[in-house]
């Protein structure tokens, strides 16, 4: 009779050997995030667009661009980053991988001196760090033709720019009505250690593009059309 024991190697190589097993028969099971229960979140840089057959005779719009600047050592504002981009994440608040999306960037200065980071390109999402929702409601039309609800909300994203600089970008959306007062309307960055922290402001005249974003959330067998 062998009556020898497993050693805890043993037993973690051959946990390790399953788990491979597993997803080489079925790699999309395997790895996928446990959170796509709860549905998809959709994320937009917009626009505001007359429109006199929708509420309020505005609509919403893809196609914008949003931005925020960097402060120096003596903490004066120089450095300008500006983004346009859309994509999609779990609706969950957990970092994840399974994300869609991106867009361009462009970085310009105000100064006589040469910026840590400059230039333009495209980036992309590679991952979700951090999404909560919030309440709040579109009072205007949604012409974006993305299917769920419009919310409220803060979503940080980890991103890949074309220069091979890696960094953060956060979108918040503040919807016109019933949205916490706390909240900020537009975007910050990051391209490795330089933050672009302050958010410009969306102008008072909705229909003066810049700096305006939404989040749509569709459940699980929610229609896209």
């Amino acid at each position: 009779m062998d009556d020898r024991k497993l050693s805890r190697r043993q037993l973690l190589k051959a946990a390790g050997a399953l788990g491979v097993a597993a997803a080489a028969l079925d790699p999309i099971k395997a790895f996928a995030d446990d959170d796509e229960g709860s549905g998809r979140v959709s994320w937009d840089i917009i626009n505001v667009v007359a429109d006199a057959t929708k509420p309020n005779g505005l609509c919403i719009v893809k196609g914008g661009s949003a931005s925020a600047t960097a402060t120096n050592g003596p903490h004066k504002a120089e450095g300008r980053i500006t983004v346009t981009g859309h994509g999609t994440f779990p609706n969950a608040d957990k970092c994840s991988k399974n994300v869609t999306g991106g867009g361009t960037w462009s970085i310009v200065d105000s100064s006589d001196d040469p910026r840590c980071f400059s230039g333009s390109g495209n980036y992309h999402v590679t991952e979700l760090l951090s999404w909560r929702p919030a309440v709040g409601t579109l009072p205007i039309g949604d012409c974006t033709g993305e299917a769920g609800t419009p919310s409220s909300g803060l979503a940080v994203l980890r991103v890949l720019y074309s220069n091979g600089r890696r960094g953060t970008l956060t979108v918040s959306c503040h919807l016109p009505a019933n949205a916490p007062a706390c909240m900020f309307e537009g975007i910050t960055a990051s391209m490795e250690h330089e933050d672009f922290w302050q958010n410009e402001a969306a102008d008072a005249n909705p229909l003066v593009p810049g700096n305006r974003t939404v989040f749509h959330i569709r459940r699980n067998g929610e229609s896209d059309d």
